[in-house]
């Protein structure tokens, strides 16, 4: 078990596609999946909260973002994003 308790979703536990890739990245290889990260990037990472966000609102906003981040990396085969 990882430090980070994100190891169920690691994707090197998987079987690799016949073509050589990971289900991650034939998902978001597609021009549908290159869509919906493209949505989910300009959604989480390429916006703010305003001055007066809550405190909880900030704590979702990060989580939602850590997923997005982590789907990237996944993405893009485990390469560092």
């Amino acid at each position: 078990m990882s430090d980070n308790g994100w190891d169920w979703f690691d994707a090197e536990n998987e079987t690799l596609s016949e073509n050589g890739t990971d289900h991650w990245q034939a998902c978001f290889d597609s021009d549908a999946g290159a869509k919906v990260l493209a949505d989910l990037e300009r959604h989480f990472l390429q916006t703010a909260l305003g001055p007066d966000a809550s405190t909880a609102a900030i704590w979702m906003r990060e989580g939602k973002r850590a997923l997005v981040l982590q789907i990237k990396r996944l993405a893009q085969g485990l390469k560092e994003v």
